[in-house]
This record gives structure tokens, C-alpha cells and sequence, in this order.
């Protein structure tokens, strides 16, 4: 495998921890690994001249004695034969099949940064639900609390019974809220073990929230709060990534192919030279000469119109769509980034406005509207809703931070800053 990692049952299961597993347990990696290994190979095989050919059989044999000796030209020949295809033939179609393995490589890159942006979206995913269980098991002993407050006051005739009931109605309905956030959590546990094994669904997670960071070419932007007005330098910093690379590697890959299909308007070239043995002697009582023979075969093609031309023409269209397929994956992806950016930028803006106000005043708010409820100078619904609220307020903004290491992910998908190099095992590629 790329990468191996050793498993530690004892240790919180973290994001780094997590990608690891994944990338030692990940088949599809090493499915486009093996396939790019096996095609370097068959680049040797290709750049080779095709085998000679050895040719041996008897000549001219008479049928009614089926002497060897007795007719002049009957004789026992053995050649060896050798044909040299068109042009350049070989060496293109060695370097086609590098080619096409250098693109296996980019894809094998590309697989890794999608397995790394998917196990990083679930991890995140479960720490959230973690997170929001946590949250409404707290406010499920405020809730708890709240009803034993309401009873208190109904006891003493300051409130009425109804205020007793939607207390015990809110506490069910927070628990419910508490069943569906565990059910959640197990959900993503389950597709996060789906990349890392069992320890996805027993592991503890880490408290914290693991910082990503701003990818190099847009940084700088983003410190700003700016989007890049100019679509082209993105596309410029895309051109490197391995999906645009593995595309451009298949427009060369067609290149190669026209190339090859115009070689097919040259000959093709064979070479044989054969020694024929006789038997039995001459008139005059000499013996018989044996037979040395050579010869060059050559293709000739001169009807080209309906092959080679139309060969040549549909190399060109092959290449050229390639063309057109990564200029159009180039837009798509800037304009993905662009996306990605624009949701960045105001989720940032949205974080700093519930760190510095929502959150201090929601939470102000609910416990003044307590003390009102407790002095008889509201009702119970406001009090319900203020809680609620600020519950509401906590859960987004956890939902908020997470989301916000989520698109960071998604831009290191598109700006990765380091690749590691992957290969296969040495004792599997020499097996």
C-alpha cells in the first residue's frame, strides 16, 4: 500500500489519524497504482520489434516416389523471417503507453485528495453531531431544571398548569432532538468506517476543532474578504492540479495516436533469407548445389482515402475533443472555487458575528427572560423561546466552525500545497 499506519485502539481517533487509515486501507489507490505499474511494462514489450519468424518445409518434393533425391529442385528450406513496422511505430507506441501511465499517476493523486476530502467531511461531521449531542444534554438538564422551577411556582399558585404542561412538552421534545443528534452521530460514524474500519464507530473523538489552513494562491484574498475578481488566476493555479494534469497528459496521449496513424502512410518493411539443402547429384555425377535465398517485402499503401486519411481524421477529432474536455473541466472547476470562496468568506463573516454579539446576547437574553418568568413579569412562552433561541444560536455556531474547516478542506482538494509520492510495495511490484 502508498501508505501504511499502525493501528492504537488506546488513542482518540484524530483527522490525521483518520486519513492515514484510510489511505492504508484504500483499494482504489492501489487499483490505478497497479494499473500505471502494468502499463510501464507493456511500454517496454511495445518498443520492441515483433518476433522473427523461422520458417522451415520441404520444397518441390515429387509425389509419386517422394524421393528427396530424385528431382533437381526438390529441397528441405529453413528461413527466418523479420518484419520492421512503419516509421517511428515503436517508439510511439512506447510512448504512448508511458503517457497514459504518467496519467494513471495524476489519477492515483486525485484519488488520494478525494479520499483526504471525504474522510475529512465525515470526521467533521461526527464531531458536530458529537458536539450537538453534548449541547442538547446540557440543555436537557436545564430543561429539567426549568420544569422543576415551573412546578415550584405552580405550587404556589404564581403560574398555571398549562406552563407546567408545555415544560414537560419541551423536555420530550428536547429529548427527542437528543435521539435524533445520537442517531446522527451513528450514521456518520458508520460512513466514516466505511474508509477507516471499526474504529470509526468505538474510537473517542478530540475535542478540539482541528484548524485547517488557507491554501498559498488564494490566502491572501481571504485575509482581505475578497474573492478573486479575475477568473483566470485561479485557472491558472488549477492548471497544476493532478485532475487537469492527468487530462492534458490524455490530450498528448492523442497526439501520439495522430502520430501513429500518419506513420501508416509509410511502408512497412520485412526481411527474409532462407538456405534450401538438396540431395542426389547431377548429370555429369557432381553433387547439388544448395540454395542461398534473400529477399525484402515492403507494404505499399496507395489507397489511403478510406484508411489512412480517415485514420489521420479521426486522431485529430480525438485529440481535439481532449482538448475541449480539459478547458471545459478548467471552467468547471474555477468556478466550483469560486463558489467555495464566496461560501467561505460569509461564513467567516457569520462566525465573528455570533462570537462577538448573537451568542453573549442570546444567552443574556434567556436568562433575563428566567428572571422575569420568576418575578411573574412575563409568560412562559417567551421564556421557552428565548432558551430555545440561544439552544438554536450554540448549534449553529458549532454547525458554523465546522463548516468553515469543511470548505478549508475543499479548497486544499483544489490548492493542494504537498503530494506525497505514491508508489506501489516493492515486494508486490516484483512478485
Amino acid at each position: 500500500m502508498p501508505l501504511l499506519v499502525c493501528p492504537n485502539v488506546y488513542g482518540a481517533l484524530t483527522l490525521g489519524r483518520a486519513q492515514d487509515l484510510a489511505f492504508s486501507t484504500d483499494a482504489g489507490l492501489e487499483q490505478v497504482l497497479q494499473n500505471a505499474e502494468g502499463l510501464r511494462s507493456e511500454a517496454v514489450a511495445q518498443g520492441q520489434l515483433p518476433d522473427p519468424v523461422l520458417t522451415l518445409g520441404a520444397l518441390n518434393l515429387p509425389v509419386d516416389t517422394f524421393d528427396f533425391d530424385q528431382e533437381p529442385m526438390t529441397q528441405l528450406r529453413f528461413g527466418v523471417r523479420q518484419m520492421f513496422p512503419q516509421g517511428d511505430t515503436l517508439s510511439l507506441k512506447k510512448d504512448r503507453l508511458i503517457t497514459r501511465a504518467g496519467s494513471l499517476n495524476d489519477d492515483a493523486q486525485t484519488r488520494y485528495l478525494q479520499v483526504r476530502r471525504e474522510v475529512r467531511r465525515i470526521w467533521f461531521d461526527v464531531l458536530y453531531s458529537i458536539k450537538a449531542v453534548r449541547i442538547l444534554k446540557q440543555d436537557k438538564v436545564l430543561f429539567e431544571q426549568l420544569l422543576d422551577v415551573t412546578r415550584s411556582l405552580y405550587s404556589v399558585g404564581n403560574v398555571e398548569q398549562q406552563d407546567v404542561l408545555r415544560a414537560e412538552l419541551e423536555l420530550a421534545r428536547l429529548h427527542e432532538k437528543l435521539i435524533k443528534a445520537e442517531r446522527l452521530e451513528q450514521q456518520h460514524r458508520a460512513a466514516l468506517a466505511r474508509w477507516v474500519g471499526w474504529e470509526a464507530r468505538r474510537a473517542d473523538w478530540p475535542d478540539q476543532i482541528p484548524e485547517l489552513q488557507h491554501t498559498p494562491p488564494i490566502s491572501a484574498r481571504l485575509d482581505r474578504k475578497e474573492v478573486l475578481q479575475n477568473s483566470d488566476d485561479i485557472a491558472n493555479a488549477l492548471r497544476g492540479h493532478p485532475v487537469i494534469a492527468a487530462m492534458q497528459k490524455r490530450v498528448d496521449e492523442a497526439e501520439l495516436d495522430l502520430q501513429l496513424a500518419k506513420t501508416k502512410y509509410k511502408p512497412a518493411w520485412g526481411v527474409e533469407v532462407s538456405y534450401g539443402l538438396r540431395d542426389g547429384e547431377n548429370l555429369d555425377g557432381t553433387g547439388r548445389s544448395d540454395f542461398f535465398s534473400a529477399m525484402v517485402t515492403m507494404s505499399m499503401p496507395f489507397f489511403t482515402r478510406l484508411r489512412q486519411d480517415k485514420g489521420v481524421e479521426s486522431s485529430t477529432h480525438r485529440m481535439q475533443a481532449r482538448s475541449y474536455a480539459v478547458s471545459d473541466r478548467l471552467l468547471e472547476m474555477t468556478g466550483t472555487v469560486e463558489q467555495i470562496l464566496e461560501r467561505l468568506i460569509q461564513t467567516e463573516e457569520r462566525i465573528a458575528l455570533f462570537r462577538d454579539e448573537l451568542l453573549a446576547k442570546s444567552r443574556h437574553h434567556a436568562k433575563a427572560a428566567l428572571t422575569s418568568y420568576q418575578s411573574d413579569t412575563t409568560d412562559f412562552d417567551v421564556l421557552m423561546r428565548s432558551y430555545l433561541r440561544e439552544q438554536r444560536d450554540r448549534l449553529d455556531f458549532q454547525r458554523l466552525l465546522i463548516d468553515r474547516q469543511q470548505l478549508l478542506s475543499e479548497l486544499q482538494f483544489y490548492f493542494p500545497t504537498a503530494l506525497p509520492e505514491l508508489i506501489i510495495e516493492a515486494e508486490v511490484r516484483n512478485q
